[in-house]
């Protein structure tokens, strides 16, 4: 049996039922298969509008802000492609929010080369294919797992710095050329991503803050591995002027002895965060 391709639809939708696309990326690959919102239909078309396939796409509400922001959605839906599909549709009901058509071929891969300077690696890439292109910078490690670093990239070059990567190993950088809703994707090198310390981070009190001295004052911190993820804070340590007041929690009281500037830090491993 041949294997199947798969369509990658992004968007963001808002909430007067406009919806502005990403651009989509096709792959051998279902990826995650998250449960998604039966009161949206993702729609694969035949050239007569019979439909193919018809999956329910995730509608996620996009972080948090004021009661007067706009509401904002992710949709995030994968299409396995048939051979007949013409088109998409993304419909709430029978409010259609996008349709796009789908090309009988990915774009066509381009030519490119790199070299490594000091910034990373640098890369250029050919980008004389006519019809509207972007392109994408993926990661893969050792793992599988896939990393976008850029995307949207409408100029020819891009330097991948290594040490921005949230991973670390070997990766393997892949040039993608997205036509909207089809891609293509080139092997360009591999690249050592080195391992960071974790980050701490004091979140109370702030930096240059007045406090009362005499008296317990709470302190709050936190601890972030190279790939934003939360760590344990087993391996955390509070001082105040160098002097050490707990350790292995990210939650602790301390007693500022004399008025005057003095220094709190929470340390990490090999890192260190500090406020004065």
């Amino acid at each position: 049996m041949s294997r199947l391709t798969y369509l990658h639809i992004r968007g963001t939708l808002f909430e007067n039922m406009v919806y502005r696309p990403r651009a989509g990326h096709e792959s051998t690959r279902a990826g995650r298969r998250a449960e998604g919102d039966p009161a949206f239909q993702l729609a694969l078309l035949a050239a007569d509008r019979t439909v193919l396939v018809s999956v329910a796409p995730e509608v996620i509400p996009r972080g948090c802000g004021s009661a007067a922001d706009p509401l904002r959605f992710r949709v995030r839906g994968t299409l396995p492609l048939h051979p007949d599909g013409v088109s998409y549709e993304l419909r709430r009901g029978e409010i259609l929010l996008h349709a796009a058509g789908i090309s009988q071929e990915p774009p066509r891969t381009v030519d490119h080369r790199h070299h490594t300077s000091e910034q990373g690696l640098a890369l250029h890439w050919d980008t004389s294919e006519t019809g509207e292109r972007t392109y994408r910078i993926v990661a893969q490690l050792e793992s599988g797992r896939r990393i976008t670093l850029v995307r949207g990239l409408t100029s020819p070059a891009h330097t991948v710095d290594p040490s921005a990567i949230p991973a670390h190993g070997k990766a393997t950088i892949y040039l993608v050329t997205d036509d909207g809703v089809r891609s293509s994707e080139a092997e360009v090198a591999s690249i050592d991503v080195p391992r960071r310390p974790p980050s701490a981070h004091i979140i109370a009190p702030r930096a240059n803050s007045r406090l009362p001295f005499g008296q317990p004052v709470s302190v709050l911190g936190a601890c972030l591995d190279m790939g934003g993820q939360p760590c344990p804070p087993e391996f955390v340590v509070w001082s105040l002027d160098g002097v050490q007041f707990a350790a292995g929690t990210f939650v602790a009281a301390v007693e500022i002895a004399q008025p005057g500037s003095h220094e709190l830090k929470l340390a990490a491993s090999w890192f260190a965060s500090r406020h004065r």
